[in-house]
């Protein structure tokens, strides 16, 4: 056991190879990461799994109270006014079966006691209202079932519907405390978190200073000859080493020397491969802000009992993030990408329906062409954001697509406010060398550049008080299939 005592355990630490330090290093930063990964992820799992289950019963219980009474009621009042000849073609037991279920797939779900109580209520009344219909059946006479249909079946769906009312209410409630619960739970963790984050942090710096010494003073001497190759002098050769993997790297160190200049050019494809994976990374992101507002949306039309633009814009949000995904692949077809801006354009109209118009004017024939993923989206959001909320009214983007003389040309264009010319020479020259300035129009033209060469890219007009037209030049492919 004594040789797992920290001083012991520093001594063979610095008498290892550079693989065991290094692995050493990691191992300490890993499980110092993990613990904090894992004690955020528990806490997000468990009250993100409270409230998704109590959405999906809010939106079962909707669904299920949409037109269950209006359906059920009406069957029931074709049967009396029928003569008692078209039971069976209205089967409204059958509408009982599926009440029922949904009864019992929500009792499994359900745990709070005033929801309970409620779903037992409708229980009871379906069982009620089921025998009510029954006898209605089984009686002969239309005055008799027609009061029969007026005291006892509309009275019984309207207590149904009162019911599921009220288990709404109380889910709803339960969220709230859910959302309390979970923000105090948080805060709470993030306390904690702190205290150990710092305890394990000072821990993981004592290790890598005494680590990272162990390692770094043995190369001092390989360092200082590096430093003279790069300030010219390429008759330097190493010296003595440490060990053998200093060693090892000295012999590297001498064939480096004479092999500088093809090396240069392995740098060179590395920095863009680099530029590449940094173009990736930019591709990936998307606006925080947009989530945000989207969920807030969604929220809104669900607390409104809004159900069918709850599923449109969930449906919506759904094909945006498949796209943006895409399974990894840095291209798809022009559908897709049509898809995808629509579903875009869907989510952001229900937010600005007051000043938003959108028209996607792409022939069919062009649906399987080739495009890099992300293009036409980040040209809409500029349309969207610095065009049409600029200005005051209705607004509208257009989306166009056009194959001519072996180009596919692809075209964002707004009614919006529209840039000055020294705005739009800035743009430009902006987009050109690659700035920040018009973000995401600079990362479309680099990523269309990089793919196909110089030749291909963005072309931007626009006059101030009257809209903004972007062209985006690519080859004419087809994906494959």
């Amino acid at each position: 056991m004594d040789s797992w005592k920290p001083r012991r355990f520093f001594e063979r630490i610095q008498h290892s190879s550079l693989g065991v330090k290094l692995n050493a290093l990691m191992t300490v930063m890993m499980i110092a990461m993990s613990l904090i990964i894992i004690i955020m992820l528990a806490v997000l799992i468990k009250y993100t799994n409270q409230y998704n289950l109590i959405v999906q019963n809010l939106v079962t219980a909707s669904e299920f109270n949409f037109d269950f009474k209006e359906t059920l009621d009406y069957k029931m009042y074709q049967f009396v006014i029928g003569d008692g000849k078209n039971f069976d073609a209205l089967d409204p037991l059958s509408d009982i079966v599926t009440a029922r279920n949904v009864v019992e797939k929500l009792k499994r779900t359900t745990t709070r006691s005033d929801s309970l109580k409620r779903l037992k209520n409708i229980e009871s009344f379906l069982e009620n209202l089921e025998n009510r219909i029954i006898i209605i059946h089984n009686t002969s006479g239309y005055e008799t079932n027609m009061t029969s249909l007026d005291y006892d079946v509309r009275i019984l769906t309207e207590l149904i519907k009162d019911k599921v009312q009220e288990y709404i209410f109380y889910e709803t409630n339960e969220l709230a405390v859910i959302q309390q619960r979970t923000n105090q739970e948080i805060w709470t963790t993030i306390l904690l978190l702190v205290i150990g984050s710092f305890f394990l942090l000072s821990l993981l710096w004592f290790v890598s200073i005494q680590i990272t010494n162990s390692i770094t003073r043995p190369i001092k001497t390989l360092a200082e000859n590096i430093r003279l190759v790069g300030r010219g002098d390429f008759t330097v050769r190493s010296g003595a080493s440490y060990d053998d993997e200093i060693q090892t790297l000295n012999d590297a160190f001498d064939g480096m020397v004479g092999q500088i200049g093809s090396l240069l050019e392995d740098v060179k494809e590395e920095q863009t491969n680099l530029r590449r994976t940094e173009l990736k990374l930019l591709q990936a992101q998307i606006n925080p802000h947009f989530l945000y507002n989207t969920f807030d949306t969604i929220i809104w039309l669900a607390e409104d009992h809004q159900d069918a633009q709850v599923v449109e814009m969930i449906t919506s949000l759904s094909n945006f993030f498949r796209t943006t995904l895409s399974r990894g692949e840095d291209f798809i077809s022009l559908n897709e990408e049509e898809i995808h801006v629509r579903s875009y354009l869907e989510i952001q109209q229900s937010r600005y329906r007051d000043i938003l118009e959108y028209e996607i004017l792409i022939p069919e024939t062009l649906s399987l062409c080739r495009v890099p993923k992300l293009t036409l989206q980040p040209l809409v959001e500029n349309a969207l954001y610095h065009g049409i909320k600029n200005k005051r009214g209705m607004g509208c983007i257009t989306v166009e697509a056009e194959a001519r003389d072996a180009g596919l040309y692809l075209t964002v264009s707004d009614n919006g406010i529209g840039m000055e010319t020294a705005v739009l020479a800035q743009l430009k020259e902006a987009i050109s060398d690659g700035s920040r300035f018009g973000y995401g129009l600079t990362n479309v033209q680099e990523r269309i550049q990089l793919y196909y060469g110089k030749k291909y890219g963005l072309d931007i007009r626009s006059e101030y008080g009257v809209g903004t037209r972007v062209v985006v030049y690519l080859p004419l492919e087809k994906i494959q299939q």
